[in-house]
């Protein structure tokens, strides 16, 4: 069977594909690209390819599987052989969703999909909408490893790993987003030298790719071809670009252009939405709304005083802040996608209460990050950090389950009143004091004592009942409420004073 190799490198002289010891010349084709047919199996064959007249073996850029790791062989794949079962699967809208962080890696001991499929009745008990995976297709335990571009990392299970998780999550009901890193790419596979991929300005993770210059083409082309690949041959609901701020330059505002016609595309043939989300340490992360975009307005920083008060998702997590901070933040406005970092170590069990309440009610799409629902003592991300996998013992502990309760609880509470689950400020007014924060959602009043005795607090409306409360205590006094301290509540409201 004739098997259809092809391999991106414009200013490359001669390209061969080494297969089983036998070399197979190539052919330049038009737009930089080489090509050639080779009788061997679509699936399974191991390849590498030879640049110019050198004969060390480079791994495929756009390799589909690769089994050893980012330096070894490219293995063709066919993603047609998988036995999908989730036809049925009509996708989610997931703006005003809940949406849990998982690194795979951390998530179990094992730190495999397969593992993490075993835990995937938990966040459906939860109540969660979808699942953002932290970059799967870079080394498990290091930040700064090369990525294989187009396939999970072997060390989580590899392409088939991956569709297994997906179709798990699918067949409870759950959307699946993947963070795809561009500014996690460092030359070591040799990808650098069979093409134009990356420039030399390096950032923090490692080298921009190279969107400027005669080949710019050609890398927005890479991408998207890429981010195209997540959704339709994983069946990925959507896509979180990493640090998407990296990607602006003079041309990349024609990425994001033709990302969002790609993407709209591609959701209108397979009839399910699709999300492509842009995150970013500047704004924090924010729904790409389509084509048309402008990329750097998108991810311009959150207003919120003079000195500019950072969106609440920046980039690997935000502080909690001061109640001035998530004041001015509040008012300014929400990024669209919302999360905290661990705080579990650094405030009591009632604010740690008071956040959860904060974070699930808010005009945002709240991120939970994994282990956060019990209040989990390992940082996040804990494979980042060099640590253990998440304890899933902490759950037979009482004030863990109690935590665990209350998610559930207020992730329910989201779901049944409207006015909590849109992502829009529309609807919403902030006032706060000294030591109090309230919030109104509609009809809804969210109210957070972070004082450590009770304080009275006004609704500016008349209250009708209690939807949620952190602690027992809490006393209804016309329009306004009696808080027990560090405590926070969800109240239903009626005839406003404003």
């Amino acid at each position: 069977m004739m098997t259809r190799f092809s391999v991106w490198a414009p200013e490359a002289s001669r390209l061969r594909v080494r297969i089983g010891g036998t070399d197979h010349p190539m052919a330049l084709d038009a737009g930089g690209w080489w090509r050639t047919n080779v009788d061997c199996a679509a699936h399974g064959t191991d390849y590498m390819y030879l640049l110019d007249d050198s004969d060390e073996p480079l791994p495929d850029p756009r390799s589909r599987w690769q089994p050893y790791g980012v330096q070894g062989p490219s293995r063709t794949y066919d993603h047609a052989a998988f036995p999908w079962t989730d036809d049925e699967w009509t996708g989610r809208d997931l703006s005003g969703g809940v949406i849990y962080s998982v690194a795979v890696g951390a998530f179990t001991p094992d730190g495999t999909f397969d593992a993490a499929i075993a835990r995937l009745d938990h966040l459906a008990d939860l109540g969660v909408d979808a699942i953002e995976l932290h970059p799967v297709n870079i080394e498990r335990g290091s930040a700064h490893h090369s990525a294989c571009w187009y396939t999970p990392h072997p060390s989580y299970g590899g392409p088939d790993g991956l569709k297994r998780f997906v179709d798990a999550c699918h067949e409870r009901g759950i959307a699946v987003v993947l963070d795809l890193a561009y500014d996690h790419l460092q030359p070591g596979a040799g990808t650098h030298r069979i093409g134009p991929y990356l420039a030399e300005v390096a950032n923090t993770w490692g080298h921009t790719l190279a969107l400027d210059g005669p080949h710019g083409a050609g890398m927005r082309s890479f991408i998207t071809d890429n981010v195209l690949m997540w959704l339709r041959d994983y069946h990925a609901d959507g896509v979180r670009l990493d640090a998407a701020h990296t990607l602006i330059d003079r041309d990349a505002l024609l990425l994001v252009d033709e990302l969002s016609t790609a993407v709209s595309a591609l959701s209108i043939s397979l009839g399910r939405p699709l999300s492509l989300i842009a995150g970013s340490g500047l704004a924090g992360a924010r729904f790409i709304p389509g084509p048309g975009a402008d990329l750097a307005e998108l991810l311009a920083p959150s207003p919120g005083g003079a000195a500019g008060i950072p969106a609440l998702d920046r980039d690997y997590r935000a502080e909690f802040g001061s109640l001035e901070q998530l004041f001015g933040i509040l008012r300014a406005g929400f990024s669209t996608v919302l999360s905290t970092d661990r705080p579990t170590a650094a405030f009591s069990p009632g604010l740690l209460r008071i956040g959860a309440t904060l974070l699930l009610t808010a005009p945002s799409t709240p991120v939970l990050q994994m282990g956060e629902e019990w209040a989990a003592r390992a940082p996040f991300p804990a494979e980042w950090a060099g640590v253990n996998a998440l304890d899933w013992s902490e759950l037979d502990k009482a004030e863990h389950r109690d935590m665990l309760d209350l998610h559930r609880h207020l992730i329910a509470l989201r779901k049944s009143q409207p006015d909590l689950a849109k992502p829009a400020l529309r609807r919403s007014e902030v006032w706060h004091g000294g030591s109090f924060l309230a919030i109104r959602r509609g009809t809804c009043v969210v109210v957070a004592n972070l004082r450590r005795t009770t304080q009275r607090i006004n609704l500016h409306g008349t209250a009708r009942t209690v939807l949620a409360a952190t602690e027992p205590g809490l006393v209804l006094v016309h329009d306004a409420a009696d808080l027990p301290g560090e405590s926070a509540a969800v109240i239903a409201c009626c005839r406003f004073d404003r």
